[in-house]
């Protein structure tokens, strides 16, 4: 597959790849009050464009993009194993991801986007997997080399904070539905609500 690195979009975006990006940076304004999302299951979830694309490494060494994940919907959390907010609202997100019993996997991914790449590698984010009970098939654990990270948090513009070899992210989480719409955002604060509309992004799909 393509490296990001190597991808001349990843370095010169295309007019519809800046549009992606402006999206995304609406992705970030949405946390101060605006994320979108319902509140309950069966209020229509917003749609607030594509969600920026991109290919990264998995705990098992693979490689995968997102639009790979189509037609499944994907909860998206960047965050970091080392992360004590990250690690309550995986613990969080963990329960969902059980609650939906066999559509976990199924028709629903759970991923966790690594901002902190020089220590979670793919065998670190096994352990931790293995340690949380975030496994396959609900769960995908990505890493990348530090440039596709850092194209990746830029295109989802997710603030990283680094304090010398610490990484300091705000864990934020992302919904993207079957066609790869980004549709609504959230900290740590919101999780009741990622659930409400997951429930309702999800019955759009048996209504098609």
């Amino acid at each position: 597959m393509t490296d990001l690195r190597r991808d001349p979009a990843a370095r010169r975006p295309s007019r519809r790849g800046a549009r992606a990006g402006r999206r995304a940076r609406v992705f970030a304004l949405l946390l101060l009050g605006l994320a979108g999302g319902t509140g309950g299951a069966e209020a229509a979830v917003s749609r607030l464009g594509p969600a920026p694309n991109f290919a990264l490494t998995t705990s098992q060494n693979g490689r995968v993009w997102l639009t790979q994940l189509r037609p499944r919907v994907a909860v998206l959390t960047f965050g970091c194993t080392r992360c004590v907010e990250c690690a309550a609202t995986l613990t969080r997100l963990a329960d969902t991801a059980r609650g939906l019993g066999d559509t976990a996997g199924r028709r629903a991914f759970f991923v966790l986007v690594s901002v902190d790449p020089r220590q979670d590698t793919p065998a670190a984010l096994r352990a931790f997997g293995r340690e949380r009970g975030l496994r396959a098939p609900a769960w995908l654990l990505l890493t990348g080399d530090p440039e596709e990270i850092e194209v990746v948090t830029r295109r989802y513009d997710v603030p990283v904070r680094k304090d010398g070899d610490r990484v300091a992210p705000r864990c934020l989480t992302a919904l993207v539905d079957g066609q790869g719409q980004l549709r609504a955002a959230y900290d740590q604060t919101d999780l009741d609500r990622l659930a409400a509309d997951l429930a309702a992004v999800l019955a759009e799909g048996r209504l098609r």
